[in-house]
């Protein structure tokens, strides 16, 4: 009987078998970028004179993109722009109804290959102010904003 059962255990164990199937893991990176810190570009006060000077300064944005990712910096021209020209607008009762344009131009490249999280970039922008533009205008703020887009 002993003989039997372990048989019939035996042919059991035999007649069972395996299957087995290979199971696809995988992931997608997607590219993007993220911009950390915007340093404005500000002037400063400015002083009128018979003989006012240009004014320079630098605005800067800190931002990183995905390791690979081909990467592209527009600004575009401003909140008070006219006819392809970026003015700032006075925002005070005194000089609300006046503008004073400016220059923006980058001082790096525009375009580049993103190096990761770990390894951020800055783009600088010089903006200059010409001294004939401001000398005609009456005191208060001007202000405008650009919109800076870096995308791949």
């Amino acid at each position: 009987m002993r003989a039997r059962i372990g048989a019939a255990f035996l042919a059991l164990a035999f007649s069972a078998s395996a299957d087995q199937a290979n199971m696809s893991v995988g992931v997608e990176l997607i590219g993007i970028c993220k911009i950390s810190q915007v340093m404005p570009v500000d002037f400063g006060d400015l002083e009128q004179s018979a003989t006012s000077p240009d004014r320079t300064a630098i605005g800067s944005l800190h931002f990183w993109c995905s390791k690979g990712l081909r990467y592209n910096v527009k600004v575009d021209d401003g909140l008070h722009s006219s006819k392809g020209t970026r003015r700032m607008k006075g925002h005070a009762a005194t000089n609300n109804l006046e503008f004073l344009s400016y220059d923006l131009r980058p001082r790096n490249t525009e375009r580049g290959t993103g190096l990761g999280p770990d390894f951020p970039e800055v783009y600088e922008m010089e903006a200059e102010v010409k001294g004939v533009n401001y000398d005609p205008l009456s005191v208060g703020p001007l202000r405008d904003i650009v919109v800076v887009t870096i995308s791949p």
